[in-house]
């Protein structure tokens, strides 16, 4: 198979049905090419400027650790941070710090974008970003981040919006004395955060700017806050910058590599255009069968739907090289060939997998995975109905060709019956081929090796692994007798026949 070592993302399937929607641009940046085009200059240490011959400019920023920012000509950007506090890089319209900022009505703010990332933070945005005056307001629209968002960052929720076809969920948050544009102060942050990351495509600014204006008149709110929380004003001002940003904090390491950055304030990069209608598909077991556990879940059989629902791939087309034949060519996933059946490959972190299975027992199981990456140590998650029961961990492998799959497990606990139970890849470049659930019993001993008790020499372990020695059981004896009659003290042991093994506990 080709070498996956990037899955360029691309725009995410349009939702809604219908022959034409304002979603769908001339402009695509998720596969148009365009990279990095002229001079590259290096930013040292917080600095703003301007992008000679164009309307943007930059600006880095950062607390403690080390970094450094490149700008091209054409508003690029790629930067690379080592332990930082925050470290902020952007490129777009600024109007000066101190100035009356910019009427947001009078335009019309777009961006169209293209990145690759590596890194950890604590906390982390990737998307657009700016300030406003009178009110001051630190605003944030949210396509990615380097770990999930949650409300003691951005505060709460105050409701739903769409915007170029995406569901987000809109915050505020109050920073108390902290640095802003005046120096340290108290000022309100709003937050329009994307319910599915991407790291691609369009982002229509002024449609949020809008409904911020709608959501925000002005009413007085309680708010959480860096320093506890308090009262605010909650308005959107006039804009002092509007900026494509990367931000990364709490000890952050990482790297972020923009290679397509087309901003204007005039919305010439929207262009609404007549797009096939999207082939609604029902929710339901593949082929109608559902998976059993124990038993083992391939991956490529994940439940049939439309994408974001029985699945979410962040692209709306297969790889070249993968298998359009076996899900057919209403699905996104990538399918690959493994030599002796099928795996679920070129995937990105953040995209899922869902299948509707049929859990004989609740309890605790072992997941071993098995897969292969050739770029990067990670991990997949496993939730239940929405709630993370488990996560399978692996390291790097030696094959960059991914060719070679190993195992990797993990413990993940069940509950019985009909459930849906959803495999995430919390990191890029995983090929999964399948999960194979062996219950547990409540000795940590595989249910498929408990021992049946039968006529016999049995050996005897401690619990750490040694062996004490062996028991002959006659018929119709008990396990329990022979081990105490042979042993006096009490404790736990082990007893193996065959490749049987039980814990036994001497009184």
């Amino acid at each position: 198979m080709q070498n996956p070592f990037w899955k360029m993302a691309k725009l995410s399937a349009v939702a809604a049905l219908g022959m034409f929607t304002a979603n769908a641009f001339a402009v695509d940046a998720c596969k148009d090419d365009m990279g990095h085009v002229g001079s590259g200059h290096v930013v040292s240490g917080n600095r703003t400027g301007s992008i000679s011959g164009t309307q943007w400019g930059y600006e880095q920023w950062s607390a403690g650790g080390s970094n450094s920012m490149t700008y091209y000509d054409n508003g690029t950007f790629k930067a690379e941070w080592t332990n930082n506090d925050d470290y902020l890089a952007r490129v777009g319209f600024r109007y000066g710090d101190n100035g009356p900022g910019v009427d947001h009505t009078t335009k019309h703010y777009t961006v169209d974008y293209k990145y690759t990332k590596t890194g950890k933070a604590s906390y982390g945005y990737i998307g657009v970003y700016g300030w406003t005056v009178n009110p001051q307001v630190e605003y944030y629209i949210v396509d990615d981040w380097y770990s999930q968002p949650n409300e003691n960052y951005v505060g709460k929720k105050f409701g739903e919006i769409t915007v170029d076809g995406a569901t987000y969920t809109v915050h505020a948050f109050l920073r108390q004395q902290e640095a802003s544009k005046t120096g340290t102060s108290t000022f309100l942050q709003i937050f329009s955060i994307r319910k599915t990351p991407r790291q691609c495509g369009h982002i229509d600014i002024s449609a949020h700017f809008k409904k911020w204006d709608e959501l925000f008149t002005g009413q007085t709110a309680e708010l959480k806050g860096s320093k506890g929380g308090g009262s605010t004003t909650l308005k959107f001002g006039k804009v002092t910058e509007v900026m494509l940003m990367n931000e990364a904090g709490g000890n952050a390491t990482g790297t972020v590599d923009y290679t397509y950055f087309a901003m204007s304030d005039n919305g010439e990069s929207s262009e609404v255009t007549p797009v096939e209608p999207v082939k609604e598909i029902e929710r339901r077991p593949f082929q109608g069968v559902k998976a059993k556990i124990p038993g083992v879940i391939e991956a490529e059989n994940f439940d049939e739907g439309n994408n974001e629902v029985s699945y979410y791939d962040d692209s709306e087309t297969v790889e070249e090289g993968a298998n359009t034949e076996y899900r057919g060519e209403n699905y996104f996933v990538d399918i690959v060939g493994t030599g002796d059946g099928y795996a679920v490959g070129y995937t990105t972190a953040g995209e899922w997998l869902e299948y509707t299975v049929d859990i004989a027992a609740a309890g605790e199981y072992t997941a071993e995975a098995l897969l292969v990456n050739g770029a990067t140590d990670g991990s997949i998650s496993i939730s239940v109905d929405g709630e993370k029961a488990g996560e399978i961990a692996f390291t790097k492998s030696a094959d960059e060709k991914w060719e070679t799959y190993a195992p990797a497990s993990g413990k993940v606990k069940l509950p019985a019956g009909e459930h849906i139970i959803r495999v995430t890849f919390e990191d890029g470049y995983s090929n999964l081929d399948k999960i194979t659930f062996k219950a547990l019993d409540d000795t940590g001993i595989h249910s498929s090796l408990r021992l049946q008790t039968a006529a016999g020499t049995y050996q005897v372990f401690d619990m750490q692994g040694r062996i004490l020695g062996s028991i002959q059981v006659s018929a119709g004896s008990s396990l329990s007798d022979a081990l105490r009659a042979r042993f006096q003290n009490a404790g736990a042991f082990l007893v193996k026949r065959g490749n049987q093994v039980k814990m036994i506990r001497n009184e």
